[in-house]
């Protein structure tokens, strides 16, 4: 009695299923078509429910649940995954698509390949960047102009790769020995080829943001790796002070744009003021013409800022320039460091090198060129593998 119960109860639930399918109400005709046990019949509400629904995150579930429920092979199996794919495809837009959505693609590519359409498949493939399977879609097809000119595509991206990792391969040796400026250059013609590379824009803008360029730069350095001082360097053979032009920026409105030059007058060196406004005083009287420097000076720009220049005990034929609470070295001239041998020399572009005259110079086991283009964080020594003797810490 029961078998019978069973029988005929889901023949009463399956027909009143179809009843609500004919009066439109599909949402009650599948879930009756489910209590019934057909799920062929339940997937194919679920495809035509799907096909109805405007809202197209709404009609994928719906879509995907067809997919899902319906027999493999059947008729409405194909269509919902056909109908599923093509919407996956068109929802991830004709851009470049995401990681999230260049893994919908990839499943809608490998459902068309599955359902038997290979051209469907290909271009999905190709959207989601996977050439090994578009390549596959596409001898499937029998597309063999599309498939060749596929593969010589891909030998010359291949080819061209490989040109790209040997070139950065050689910036990395650039950087290592000293050779920062071709290095960067090198890196803006890899840019100039391939313009959309995030990764190597941002290493060319990350090695052009670390170039030491003249004319100042703070360095710790000394003659043993155990004693480093802190020193700010300024290079080129004058020193110009002003509000906000020259090497030394003070930031006062008593301080004209260009207020004071410091330089090498024959064995002199000599300050002038440069036709300030508030002029420059020594003992309240302003300054006319070339003042020797001596054994040192205690001067005021614009009556209010003072200013302290005298010979170096600390940088061999340097000057200290004390001002706006900042301690100055100045060769006016070839610029020395405190490590002997070693000297810092304005390259065409501005760019600070580091001329090794009567020393080697190394960073950790690396030999650095005679000429070597600066970056801030760089830490070198007169002896391979040695502790460093200067670093930069600064433009």
């Amino acid at each position: 009695m029961a078998f019978y119960d069973r029988w005929f109860g889901k023949g009463r639930v399956a027909a009143q299923a179809r009843a609500a399918e004919l009066r439109g109400d599909l949402l009650e005709a599948a879930e009756l078509f489910a209590q019934a046990g057909d799920v062929a019949a339940a997937a194919r509400i679920m495809l035509l429910r799907g096909e109805g629904e405007p809202d197209a995150r709404a009609r994928l579930q719906l879509l995907t649940q067809a997919a899902r429920l319906a027999p493999e092979g059947t008729e409405t199996n194909t269509r919902a995954r056909l109908k599923r794919a093509e919407l996956l495809l068109a929802l991830a837009g004709d851009t470049a698509v995401s990681a999230v959505a260049r893994h919908e693609v990839s499943d809608a590519a490998r459902d068309l390949e599955a359902i038997g359409e290979p051209l469907k498949a290909a271009e999905a493939y190709a959207r989601a960047g996977d050439k090994e399977g578009e390549a596959r879609a596409l001898q499937a097809a029998g597309d063999v102009e599309r498939l060749e000119f596929l593969l010589s595509t891909e030998q010359h991206q291949a080819r061209v790769s490989r040109s790209r990792d040997e070139r950065a391969k050689d910036v990395d040796v650039m950087l290592e020995c000293g050779k920062r400026r071709e290095a960067l250059q090198a890196l803006d013609d890899l840019l100039a080829g391939a313009p959309d590379d995030a990764p190597l824009r941002e290493r060319a803008n990350g090695l052009r943001a670390r170039r030491v360029l003249a004319p100042i730069v703070a360095v710790e350095a000394g003659v043993t790796s155990e004693e480093l001082e802190r020193y700010v360097l300024v290079t080129g053979d004058e020193v110009i002070v002003g509000r906000t032009e020259g090497a030394i920026t003070v930031p006062s409105n008593a301080v004209s744009r260009q207020h004071l030059r410091i330089s090498r007058e024959g064995d002199a060196i000599v300050v002038r003021d440069l036709e300030s406004r508030n002029g420059t005083q020594l003992r309240g009287i302003n300054l006319a013409g070339a003042l020797p420097v001596g054994e040192g000076l205690e001067l005021r720009l614009g009556k209010e800022v003072p200013l302290r220049i005298a010979p170096s005990a600390r940088l061999d034929g340097a000057v200290e320039i004390d001002v706006a609470g900042e301690k100055y070295y100045a060769c006016l001239g070839r610029t020395r460091t405190p490590v002997p041998g070693l000297e810092l020399v304005a390259g065409p572009d501005g760019w600070l090198e580091l001329a090794a005259s009567s020393v080697r110079a190394f960073a950790r086991d690396v030999e650095l060129v005679p000429r070597t283009t600066l970056l801030v964080g760089d830490a070198i020594s007169t002896a391979r593998g040695a502790e460093p003797l200067l670093r930069v810490v600064s433009t």
